[in-house]
């Protein structure tokens, strides 16, 4: 009888494409499974006993933003833990290459919201293929499958210009694109409520897709609209693709706060779009908040502005009259949280970090305004420049019901939106507040499928396995059949905890940061590499760049 690497004998096998889970043996030889038999059929020079746990695919994370933070923690301990071994990152037209001389300090400004500990990033590349061999030198415990962002592309070319680009800024853009594609990126991916995506056309990003369209890649968007024009959006991200030629997904899809619709009336876009032939997808994660700096929120011509103009800006009242119009008028539509501040909704922007005056935390903008006896609009930027824009929210911005919408959908898969981050005992700066990078997955399982049912294990597996799998061409994992790569998460069901999500609306003071490891994922191996063992860290970095074939 044949000796296997490794077995995990006797376990509940939940294959990921949605079949009810089976008792069985899963072998593993090298980087692949070799075998799945009956239980106690197949041996190996080492035996995890799996019991009663669930044994799965390795959960793929279809949207993050780990770009820059696998350089920086690449053990990836907060991704391990929640049984994710592969994140597709650069995504919402933003990825950490290509870079040119003349835009690189745009470049850095633009990753100042996502990464953490930029001064030791090395920056060390231009191409986006030069960027992929310093995540492969640098060594991961997870899989990294890349996306090119267009945003990216736009700040190689023009920078934070607001105009449409010229015919040779446009050919370049293309050129840099065709270089990614052929370098490995999966596709293009736009961002269209932040700056420097906000600024560009239809026609540009049509230019863009045809040419994502001639690799066979894909275009994922954050739509250019989030809650009124929210419909108009995902329709132009639909006519890109028909028109183009290439599959698109709808990034995290949650109509925000101001949106007419529901998730209903996106996911019926999509699935029309499909019926004609489209091949489009959606994904959503689970969070009704974020919690971003308060400038964050305000118009995008103000979000690529140095901390010196934004603090005079804030401090002009002309200026300031000039914003609110423009915050009215909402004529680039801005980032779903700014949503709330639009329609004046201030109690649902809570302080979470204020750096000068800390005990304002846990208070809304509304209690402060009414306490002052201010308005609640000027009250938001009088506390942006009280606090020196050190000052960070939640934004409670999205309905549950629409999450629920989502997550039942099938055209509809998991993600976080989140990023590798350092382990809760490293965290050092209070004003973070990244829940989904901590407890996304583990918080599916414990919510959604067992405690307040929406999904079926077997469907919520899929949405984190096969369906990701199937959507960025890594036909090689995201299902458990011998000859695939032998991506493999054990989890007890019963004991899965996310501990590191509050739901609002939030209880002050907090125990602690709202960082905590989830409970319940006992074992991950990557590569058919134990990468955590009975929820141990192996220190093991068996991960892979996933370039598109």
């Amino acid at each position: 009888m044949t000796v296997h690497d490794l077995v995990v004998a006797g376990g509940r096998i939940v294959d990921g494409c949605g079949n009810p889970w089976y008792r069985g043996d899963v072998a593993v030889r090298g980087d692949r499974v070799a075998a799945i038999g009956a239980p106690g059929t197949l041996r190996g020079r080492r035996i995890v006993d799996a019991a009663d746990r669930y044994v799965a695919p390795g959960f793929i994370d279809p949207h993050t933003h780990s770009d820059l933070t696998i350089l920086l923690h690449p053990r990836a301990e907060t991704a391990v833990r929640q049984g994710v071994t592969t994140h597709v990152t650069g995504n919402c037209g933003m990825s950490a290459a290509p870079l040119t001389a003349a835009h690189r300090d745009d470049a850095v400004q633009n990753w100042a919201h996502y990464a953490w500990g930029l001064d030791r990033v090395a920056w060390d590349w231009r191409t986006f293929r030069q960027y992929l061999d310093a995540i492969r030198r640098g060594g991961h415990a997870i899989n990294i499958a890349p996306l090119v962002g267009h945003g990216a592309l736009r700040l190689a070319a023009v920078g934070f210009a607001e105009r449409a680009v010229s015919e040779r800024e446009q050919a370049r853009m293309e050129r840099l694109l065709d270089a990614s594609m052929r370098a490995g990126a999966h596709g293009m991916s736009s961002g269209l409520v932040y700056p420097p995506g906000c600024f560009a056309g239809t026609d540009e990003l049509l230019g863009l897709c045809r040419v994502v369209a001639r690799h066979q890649g894909i275009y994922t968007s954050h739509v250019r609209g989030e809650r009124e024009t929210i419909l108009a959006a995902v329709t132009e991200a639909l006519e890109l693709g028909r028109a183009a030629g290439c599959p698109v997904e709808v990034s995290h899809n949650a109509p925000k706060w101001g949106a007419p619709e529901d998730a209903s009336a996106n996911l019926g876009l999509i699935e029309d779009a499909r019926r004609g032939g489209l091949d489009a997808t959606t994904d959503n994660d689970v969070h009704t908040d974020l919690a971003p700096r308060f400038s964050r929120a305000l118009p995008q011509p103000v979000l690529d502005l140095g901390h010196d103009a934004l603090i005079a800006l804030l401090s002009d009242p002309d200026a300031r009259a000039a914003l609110r119009r423009e915050v009215l008028e909402d004529t680039l539509p801005g980032a779903g949280y700014a949503g709330v501040v639009r329609h004046g909704r201030f109690d649902r922007v809570v302080v979470y970090h204020a750096g000068r005056h800390p005990e304002l935390r846990g208070r809304s903008v509304a209690d402060i305004a009414a306490e002052r006896g201010a308005d609640g609009f000027d009250t938001f930027l009088d506390l942006i420049v009280e606090e020196d824009d050190d000052l960070v929210g939640l934004f409670d911005y999205i309905e549950e019901k629409n999450i629920r919408a989502l997550l039942q959908s099938p055209i509809a898969m998991i993600s976080s939106d989140g990023l590798v981050m350092a382990p809760p005992g490293e965290l050092d700066d209070p004003s973070l507040y990244w829940p989904c990078s901590y407890g996304e997955y583990p918080g599916i399982l414990e919510r959604y499928v067992r405690d307040e049912p929406v999904l079926r294990l077997e469907e919520a597996i899929r949405k984190m396995t096969s369906f990701p799998a199937q959507r960025f061409r890594l036909f090689d994992r995201g299902a458990l059949r011998p000859g695939l790569k032998a991506d493999l998460v054990v989890f007890d069901l019963e004991r899965v905890r996310d501990r590191a999500t509050n739901l609002f609306p939030h209880t002050f003071p907090f125990e602690n940061i709202p960082h905590a490891d989830p409970e319940g994922i006992d074992w991950v191996l990557v590569n058919g590499e134990p990468v955590l063992e009975e929820g141990e860290h192996t220190g093991a970095l068996p991960g892979r760049v996933l370039r598109r074939p």
